[in-house]
């Protein structure tokens, strides 16, 4: 199921389903440890006296998720004409603390004031298991708190109409909470219960609360997870306003301490501050949006947001956080992949959050291997993360590597640096990185051609020697000798420069296909032979052009685009452009003529810079405006993008959303209104 609504601060990422239950919640990184077990979620529910519990689940309520506007706030309207309420829910991540905060402002839609009560279900994977878990009732701050070695979490709430007091002792601290909590008029949560879940048939306190009442039992340990209720009057035409606060932490008295920030600051003051803080962020450089639309120019904003989501604070970018795709192989792309990062950094600097992926160079500095080359992809906390690509095959050792990641990279640095010209920053990269990476890329050629070795495309499917990974390749050489000039090490440059030409003079001698008039897939070599020839038209082949190893008007560039245009347009409703022929990832019909393979957002958009570059008027721009407009209708009703469509449908397949189509999308939008503003002079 892709997810509606995600809501982080570079620690602590929740991600929420159609039905605004919480699917994933990941902390202390965004992307890692995810407390929630795949295919799991965390009930919410609603009880009315009289007339029963209805979970978000259930199929009476009519459920509309939606950011507000330019923040990373939700803004959802839920309704359900059985329970007779209408409900908007306001939901956050702070930007700086830890704390996760449910705002539900509740009123009665049939003319009847009504006893109501709001369950809050938390069943929790600490650490991404259960076992050894405790959960306990707190009596002095009436809250119930997961724990498990150093991960513990918090949870609170309150209402401003309460029609039974919070239970708990009411001396000490607690009433000295009680009295911070003031302004809210709250008696904080109203009951809860700790049990076993998932362990022994037990389905968890959920099943509790579906009376109404819940059996306060104050802890339990090992499979566990809790419930927390907070009973208010809830009355027509005025709101009443409930809250549920997770806090997350290191320590007991770490969330302790966030607790006690939420009474004193207030949820509405906390809302505040979160909505003001991602306005302003999202709106902190000075566009002139030209003719695009207001909804084009709110996805624009919104991609901004949500690439930021998946950037964690110590600089690894993941690619997605949705978790369903563990259905798939058993795995997430909850991974800091190389080159996908250096690809978002790009867009991130040409809008200007250069702050964000400066972050991101220090990180792959910090896994960079000594001999200069990064791996396939790591988790946020610097560890590899998982691979297929084998180390011994075919009874010979070999580099489990994707060159493109390393030469990326370097690319992007050096683009960077001509954002910000920071040379002191320059000089601490090459020092830690950047010259070992160019040397390796220097040297992982192969002598008689002056090729790449081979290494895996960028699929992730094939090794071979890519006209994809070349391209990157002879960037990243020609990025480094840059960065060597630049600080005065002209024998690296020339070193550097050289490569770069000899490999793109061996690129154009055998990766280009006479014959087909077209750049080919890749080729392998053996003992200084071309063994194997692949011609499958891929749009990774855009690189070129991309990275400006060749121009756009370069005859060979022309004829390979015309001929990827023709043979990767996906002949449907939906329309889009695949990544090559004969796809099969995720596919839902058999690729054919007129369905290549799924339609992917970020090809789809590539197509579009490629018409963008070649714009001679203003009327050329057409086709991208169209592809941009085409990103919108597929994007779900709360902006998200996803990896690719289903060609028949439109509906989202693989993860959602995909931070690389996201920044794909920033990228193309600045890239028409650069144009667009070239042509009007």
């Amino acid at each position: 199921m892709p997810r509606s609504l995600i809501f982080g601060n570079g620690e602590m990422l929740a991600t929420f389903d159609k039905n605004l239950e919480m699917r994933d919640f990941y902390f202390p990184y965004v992307g890692m440890e995810d407390h929630t077990d795949y295919g799991s979620k965390h009930n919410v529910g609603i009880w009315v006296e009289g007339k029963g519990m209805k979970w978000f689940s259930d199929p009476s309520w009519e459920i509309s998720p939606r950011y507000k506007k330019e923040t990373m706030v939700g803004d959802s309207v839920l309704i359900n004409k059985e329970l007779g309420l209408e409900v908007r829910s306001e939901d956050q991540v702070h930007p700086v603390e830890n704390i996760l905060l449910r705002r539900f402002f509740i009123k009665s839609s049939d003319g009847e004031t009504k006893n109501v009560r709001v369950f809050f279900n938390h069943n929790l994977y600490i650490y991404g298991d259960k076992q050894k878990d405790t959960a306990f009732y707190e009596p002095y701050t009436n809250t119930v708190i997961h724990y498990r070695q150093t991960r513990y979490f918090l949870i609170g709430g309150g209402t401003n109409k309460p029609t039974e007091c919070a239970t708990g002792t009411k001396g000490g601290k607690y009433a000295s909470a009680l009295r911070r909590m003031e302004d809210l008029r709250s008696c904080g949560i109203s009951s809860y219960s700790v049990g076993k879940s998932e362990f022994q048939g037990k389905e968890g306190t959920w099943k509790d609360a579906e009376d109404g009442e819940l059996q306060r039992n104050p802890i339990e340990q090992g499979s566990v997870d809790s419930t927390v209720a907070v009973y208010c009057t809830v009355a027509p035409k005025k709101e009443t306003e409930v809250n549920m606060w997770l806090c997350a932490g290191k320590k007991l008295g770490t969330v302790l301490n966030l607790h006690e920030t939420v009474l004193k600051e207030t949820p509405e003051r906390l809302h505040r501050n979160c909505s003001n803080y991602w306005e302003s962020w999202v709106n902190k450089t000075n566009i002139d949006f030209g003719s695009l639309d207001e909804e084009l120019i709110n996805l624009y904003k919104r991609s901004l947001l949500l690439i930021r989501m998946h950037a964690n604070n110590n600089g690894a970018i993941i690619a997605a956080a949705d978790s369903d795709i563990m259905a798939f192989n058993r795995d997430t792309y909850t991974y800091m992949w190389p080159r996908d990062g250096a690809l978002v950094s790009l867009a991130l600097d040409h809008a200007g959050y250069t702050e964000v992926t400066r972050r991101f160079f220090h990180f792959c500095a910090n896994v960079q291997t000594a001999d200069g080359y990064l791996f396939h992809k790591y988790n946020p906390d610097q560890s590899l993360g998982s691979s297929w690509h084998p180390w011994y095959k075919d009874g010979e050792p070999q580099l489990p590597i994707q060159e493109d990641e390393t030469a990326l990279v370097l690319y992007a640095l050096w683009q960077h640096f001509q954002k910000i010209q920071d040379f002191e920053f320059l000089q601490e990269m090459w020092e830690t990185s950047a010259k070992n990476a160019a040397k390796f890329l220097s040297g992982f050629r192969e002598e008689s051609t002056g090729l790449p070795l081979m290494s895996y495309d960028p699929w992730e499917e094939h090794r071979g020697i890519f006209s994809y990974t070349t391209a990157c390749t002879i960037a990243g050489l020609n990025a480094g000798a840059e960065i060597a000039k630049a600080l005065g090490h002209n024998k690296h440059a020339d070193n550097f420069e050289r490569s770069a030409d000899e490999m793109r003079q061996a690129m154009l001698d055998h990766l280009f296909d006479e014959k087909e008039n077209r750049f080919v897939k890749y080729i392998k070599r053996e003992h200084g032979e071309t063994t194997e020839r692949d011609l499958t038209i891929d749009a990774s082949i855009c690189i070129l052009w991309k990275l400006g190893v060749l121009g756009v008007d370069d005859p060979r560039m022309v004829s390979t685009m015309d001929q990827l245009r023709e043979t990767l347009t996906v002949h449907t409703e939906v329309g889009g452009i695949a990544r090559y022929t004969d796809d099969y990832y995720h596919s839902v019909v058999k690729p054919s003529r007129e369905v290549p393979g799924n339609p992917w957002i970020l090809t789809t958009l590539w197509l579009a810079q490629w018409d963008i570059l070649n714009a001679k008027k203003k009327g050329d721009l057409e086709s991208a405006r169209k592809a941009l407009e085409w990103t919108k209708k597929y994007a779900s009703g709360t902006g998200i993008l996803a990896e690719q469509l289903n060609p028949l449908t439109g509906e989202p397949l693989s993860v959602a959303p995909l931070t690389w189509s996201h920044a794909t999308y920033v990228e193309t939008v600045l890239m028409f209104l650069e144009k667009e503003k070239e042509l009007t002079k």
